[in-house]
């Protein structure tokens, strides 16, 4: 088993308000509308601390059928707009993965716009690494879904205000 990690940081042009509620608060039902092809549903059981996402994938993800992925809520605060989650079941878990913890943060950095900083820490099955190809689909598929907010939220400015 092998611990490793990566951090991105993507410019937003919509608030960390809200940002947070469309991308944190819900997910559940904004993923398969703003994406499709990749999430053909999607749950949330509970709420706040504790409470688990539930995401589906679609047969265009390029997961194997049927595969989903379980995301259980750690941290949620609001006045800091801190998020983190750690995987419990389904995606790489069990393939790749022995664990994955995904934590994003969104800086205000002006009246519409903020910096999301995302950090991803995970413990491989075997005794290697991932490599840059192996990380590049799950760093660009969280980069993708808060994009996919993003253009949303432009596109409907008085949702979430």
């Amino acid at each position: 088993m092998v611990s490793g990690s990566c951090t991105d940081e993507v410019t937003l042009n919509v608030s960390a308000a809200r940002l947070w509620k469309g991308a944190v608060c819900e997910p559940h039902i904004l993923y398969p509308k703003l994406l499709p092809d990749f999430f053909s549903k999607a749950e949330r059981i509970g709420e706040g601390v504790g409470a688990v996402n539930v995401f589906y994938f679609a047969p265009a993800s390029n997961m194997p059928l049927g595969s989903f992925n379980k995301n259980k809520i750690v941290v949620l605060d609001e006045t800091t707009y801190t998020f983190k989650n750690t995987a419990t079941e389904g995606g790489l878990i069990g393939v790749l993965l022995k664990s994955l913890d995904y934590e994003s943060v969104f800086v205000p950095s002006g009246a519409d716009s903020c910096i999301a900083k995302i950090k991803m820490e995970y413990e491989t099955l075997g005794d290697k690494d991932l490599s840059e190809e192996e990380l590049k689909p799950i760093r660009d598929g969280s980069i993708g879904v808060l994009k996919a907010v993003e253009g949303y939220l432009l596109a409907n400015p008085d949702v979430y205000e």
